[in-house]
């Protein structure tokens, strides 16, 4: 049992280390080894901390450390361009490499700062100012716990409530929520497609927004985000797409499986639409994803300009231009999180190609990384501005 466990604590430990496209490199720290997070080097302190390192913590630090307040048994701390991040755990816990790690946004392994205590300091320029929630693995039989660093202002700070408390908000205030099943067919999956739809857009979508998002699954999230930040969606109508289980890279990355491209695009410009909206021109129709969801958005702006608006590009994944077209009086909604190196690389290349384009482009970008900490504030910064737009 206990070989099993620790097999698959590793298994989980190198997943979301794939998960998240890093290369995982080894640096000697003084006869210490850290994963993924490179040493912080002079260099870095000259630099002002333009990329994230990590560095061990000095006696007075390791002094702080032994008097945390852990939640269960874990704790951070602030520090300028820094976080310290901390465990309090017995040596027999940890499964593997005689030390916890954290993964996911921020992902290192902990050293050992004192019987029981293991320590890291994270430098990132502003990082103490970020909404991150990294995991700490590596235990004996136990799953993983998320820390919550939160260091935003308490003006940008949301409490989302639970999903059937925020819906039933919402209804109170005239507002629909329903599903609808699509058979799917060659090259496209069956789908259940949620679609909210605000209060003024019950009678009519014409003085409405309709934002088509190809990543369906997160649609209440982003719903229950937006309701918490005060974003009236009464003017809105929402509609979350599944992509595929099996095929979301085909459905969603142009050229990687054209068919399945080309029939979910089509399911979405032709049957969606004419479901959701019965013929009805809105006021404004976008496009919204993440990650290859992200890269999908913008593809079928540029490939449908004469139906769509604009999008909502959050985090996306690999896309290249393969033909230019006018994006004049559309707007593009884009950003990823700083601490997501390719994907904040491929953001800032379709924030240039959109303005080149002559779209409108709005940006954001967080420090957080490939999660929804990073594509809520974006997702909330377009609505907020098609709400205020007249």
């Amino acid at each position: 049992m206990r070989t099993t466990l620790h097999r698959t604590t590793i298994v989980l430990f190198l997943v979301v280390l794939s998960c998240l496209s890093l290369k995982i490199e080894a640096e000697d720290l003084s006869g210490m080894r850290l994963a993924v997070i490179p040493r912080c080097s002079s260099q870095d302190r000259d630099d002002g901390y333009v990329r994230v390192c990590a560095e061990l913590l000095s006696q007075r630090e390791i002094d702080e450390v032994q008097s945390m307040h852990f939640v269960d048994v874990i704790a951070y701390k602030p520090v300028e361009d820094g976080l310290i991040l901390a465990a309090k755990m017995k040596k027999s816990d940890i499964a593997f490499y005689d030390r916890p790690a954290f993964s996911g946004e921020i992902s290192t392994y902990l050293e050992p700062v004192g019987e029981n205590h293991y320590a890291i300091k994270v430098r990132f320029k502003g990082i103490e100012k970020a909404k991150l929630n990294p995991l700490l693995i590596n235990f004996e039989g136990r799953a993983p716990i998320s820390l919550n660093i939160d260091g935003r202002e308490a003006n940008e700070r949301t409490v989302v409530e639970s999903w059937p408390a925020v819906l039933k908000s919402l209804q109170s205030g005239g507002a629909q929520y329903e599903t609808m099943n699509f058979t799917g067919g060659k090259f496209l999956e069956s789908k259940l497609v949620k679609v909210f739809r605000g209060a003024k857009c019950l009678k009519s979508i014409a003085l409405c927004h309709v934002i088509y998002d190809s990543d369906g699954g997160s649609l209440e999230s982003f719903i229950s985000n937006s309701h918490a930040a005060h974003i009236s969606l009464d003017g809105f109508v929402l509609v979350g797409i599944p992509s595929s289980n099996e095929n979301r890279i085909g459905e969603l990355l142009k050229g990687r499986h054209q068919e399945s491209f080309d029939a979910f695009l089509r399911f979405v410009v032709n049957v969606l639409r004419q479901t959701v909206e019965k013929g009805e021109a809105p006021k404004g129709r976008y496009v919204a994803g993440y990650s290859n969801g992200g890269a999908w958005a913008f593809d079928a702006l540029l490939l449908h300009q004469d139906l769509f608006d604009g999008a909502i590009v959050m985090s996306p994944a690999t896309w290249e231009l393969q033909s230019r077209v006018q994006l004049k009086g559309k707007k593009v909604f884009v950003g990823a999180g700083e601490l997501e190196r390719s994907f904040f690389k491929m953001a800032r290349e379709i924030e240039k190609t959109s303005a080149d384009l002559g779209a409108e482009v709005k940006t954001i970008y967080p420090k957080s990384g490939h999660t929804m900490n990073t594509w809520t504030p974006i997702w909330n910064m377009a609505l907020k501005t098609l709400v205020d737009s007249r």
